[in-house]
């Protein structure tokens, strides 16, 4: 785009120069474009300054120089102006030097150098530090709870054994953390699920659940087993709504494997027709495979993950059936047929995974628990080897 806005530019500006009988050697495309940054970073726009030419365009030359050195000196003075001002103000203070470092992370093109996208990015997100500070968010909570007790006449209440402390609310997340089964996604390889994200996550839940606690008499005096509770149950809560994330973003990778095998099987047979039939009718064929579970995933506390991890068992099972479902003795079947065969697949074999996977008696579902978003299911379940799962953090 910088090679073509400046091949306009100069064709234009050559157009004009030879129109007035004037012609000036166009500087290299990398000063001029270091000028045009340059100048746009410090607040200037870009200018085109033509001369008149004269005598054969000796006149404009020499006034051009002239200017370009009038311009050079008055851009120095002013350069060494600017210095001086920078360097009577001094350091930024350590507190927004730190701010500052908080929210630097590291490029997107860094983190895959030397990996495979597939291996190393799948179910990575983009994580600040701050994301990542739970010490900060305990001290935090523990400033909240001292406010709120120093309000009013609650000054002159003496704390009781056992009140809010940030050790009290460490001890409480570590055994809230272990209750919960956190550090189940912590142990995925490659996965975003870190102990200190993890963490984190849980404290802010329980911080924006703080003020319910304050509301009443008891004038900020609340017990820390009142504050275990909210810890233990932000927890859960995180473990379901991680569980859903989870298996959310294997559904839709699932379904994507899908139409990335019709390409591999068939190349450039796939056309835009075949494409669309294919992702609405994987969808459309899953739902009714799963409508016999439906009422008892209801019931379940993981209802909504259960019923994305039934969406991947079925896009996974019509990808291990895709040959057999897009293929015809001349090559690809038509969008019809196509379409014919993926809902017949998914309400025969793939409801044989589900029944497998969750159980033949749809009133009560087998448990499941969560798995990494490599995991690719099978006829007899899923698909995992130990290289999937590392080795969880102990901090108990």
């Amino acid at each position: 785009m910088r090679n073509h806005s400046y091949g306009w530019k100069v064709t234009c500006c050559g157009a004009a120069l030879l129109a007035i009988g004037s012609f000036v050697i166009p500087e290299p495309a990398h000063a001029q474009f270091g000028g045009i940054i340059n100048g746009l970073l410090n607040g200037g726009g870009m200018r085109f300054r033509i001369s008149p030419g004269r005598g054969g365009g000796g006149g404009a030359k020499k006034g051009q120089e002239k200017d370009s050195s009038d311009d050079s000196s008055s851009d120095s003075a002013k350069k060494s102006r600017d210095d001086r001002v920078l360097a009577t103000l001094g350091a930024p203070s350590s507190r927004i030097q730190t701010s500052v470092l908080m929210s630097v992370r590291a490029s997107d093109l860094l983190g895959v150098v030397g990996s495979t996208q597939d291996q190393e990015k799948v179910g990575q997100t983009s994580s600040k530090d701050k994301d990542r500070d739970w010490i900060g968010k305990i001290e935090d909570i523990a400033k909240r709870f001292k406010a709120e007790q120093d309000k009013g006449d609650n000054k002159r209440v003496v704390a009781a054994a056992g009140d809010v402390t940030e050790h009290a609310i460490e001890q409480s997340l570590d055994a809230a953390f272990k209750s919960a089964k956190l550090d189940t996604f912590e142990s995925f390889i490659g996965e975003n699920w870190s102990d200190e994200r993890l963490r984190k996550g849980v404290l802010d839940r329980v911080e924006a659940e703080l003020p319910g606690l304050f509301v009443g008499n008891n004038r900020g005096n609340v017990s820390m087993l009142q504050l275990t509770d909210l810890i233990q149950r932000a927890a859960e809560s995180t473990y379901r709504r991680i569980f859903e994330i989870s298996e959310l973003l294997a559904a839709n990778r699932s379904s994507a494997l899908f139409v990335q095998l019709l390409y591999q099987t068939h190349g450039g047979l796939v056309d835009d027709q075949v494409r669309e039939v294919a992702d609405g009718t994987i969808t459309k064929a899953s739902g009714a495979a799963i409508a016999k579970f439906e009422g008892a995933m209801r019931r379940d506390e993981n209802s909504v993950a259960l019923r994305y991890r039934a969406e991947r068992i079925v896009y996974d099972c019509l990808s291990e059936n895709v040959d057999r479902i897009s293929s015809s003795e001349t090559g690809i079947s038509t969008p019809g047929e196509i379409e014919r065969r993926i809902e017949k697949t998914a309400s025969t074999e793939c409801e044989t995974w589900l029944e497998n996977q969750f159980g033949a008696q749809a009133r009560g579902l087998t448990p499941q628990k969560p798995m990494p978003l490599r995991v690719i299911w099978s006829a007899n379940g899923p698909k995992e080897d130990p290289s999937m799962y590392g080795q969880v953090r102990s901090a108990f």
